[in-house]
């Protein structure tokens, strides 16, 4: 046993890091093997934006990152480990050997939804982890929230916030999520009243990104749809937050700024995007909070070593 007091699973999807990657990235998401014209679709996309998905680095320094972040203000030893979803190291992997009295897994998705936590909750009692606390609930925590307003600021970079349109972006999901009670909606509209009166913004709009390929029926409107409201207004500056993303992937690089900016400019309007938190100082600040406040509540208790003698 490590003399790590807490140990930490910090749990995001994954991606593949080269296009080598992406049929095993395939067959980890959907259970079956990828069809080739799927491939070749995917294959053009992640070599648009080098050749790779960023999240796997990104997602490992955020974990170095919070681990150091919580040793510093803990004052004793944590440990931080990162797993994914779909690629490597898996769920199982990052949990192999972390073996602390306290044991949490925190996800790099904030906002609740059985597409997302509830993923998480299936992977940790697979890898024999059921019992592992995982840490939701901080999309509108002070921190998060904050580091946030921050990567807004910097993309504006001193311009004035009333001249531009921001346009919220977030992943989709059916429709029938939301009706059955899914709050993954509730808790996104949560984190822009909160962003709005802080960023100052002329206008503003929320969109949904990246639809997946399954029938039905999805939340709308879908981002195009917002932008071209927009530019309907009149607008002719949009500064697009990806607000549903902590850290930057395809569906940033790509579907936004590819897609959407083709877009934007199509209609005639200047394009900016906010860079996710990613491994922002006051991002990784935010997720230590999370930690801290848990911890609070449930005090970690030390061992006595051999010079312990109950305060005497």
């Amino acid at each position: 046993m490590s003399d790590s007091l807490v140990d930490i699973a910090l749990l995001a999807y994954g991606g593949p890091e080269t296009l080598a990657d992406i049929p095993a990235f395939l067959r980890r998401m959907t259970g079956r093997e990828p069809e080739p014209s799927l491939l070749a679709e995917l294959e053009e996309r992640y070599g648009r934006i080098g050749g790779g998905s960023p999240l796997p680095a990104i997602t490992a320094r955020q974990a170095r990152a919070l681990q150091a972040s919580l040793v510093q203000q803990l004052a004793f030893p944590v440990r931080v480990r990162h797993g994914f979803l779909f690629s490597e190291p898996t769920v199982a992997q990052c949990l192999e050997g972390l073996d602390a009295r306290v044991r949490l897994a925190l996800p790099m998705s904030p906002f609740a939804s059985r597409l997302t936590s509830e993923r998480y909750r299936t992977a940790l009692a697979a890898a024999g982890a059921g019992d592992v606390a995982l840490l939701g609930g901080w999309h509108a925590s002070r921190p998060f929230v904050q580091a946030l307003s921050r990567r807004i600021a910097e993309a504006l970079d001193g311009s004035d916030p009333g001249e531009w349109a921001v346009l919220f972006t977030a992943h989709n999901v059916p429709l029938e999520t939301v009706l059955e009670g899914d709050p993954y909606v509730d808790q996104l509209q949560q984190t822009v009243a909160q962003l709005v009166p802080l960023v100052m913004p002329g206008d503003w709009r929320f969109g949904f990104q990246s639809r997946g390929r399954g029938g039905g029926e999805w939340l709308e409107p879908e981002v195009g749809d917002a932008l071209r409201v927009l530019a309907g207004e009149g607008w002719k500056r949009v500064l697009v937050v990806p607000v549903g993303f902590v850290a930057d992937n395809v569906e940033t690089l790509y579907d936004l700024d590819v897609v959407l900016r083709q877009q934007a400019e199509d209609l005639g309007m200047e394009y900016r995007r906010v860079q996710a938190p990613n491994d922002s100082p006051q991002f990784i600040e935010a997720l230590a909070d999370v930690v801290i406040q848990h911890l609070a509540q449930r005090p970690v208790e030390r061992p006595q070593g051999p010079h312990d003698h109950g305060g005497r």
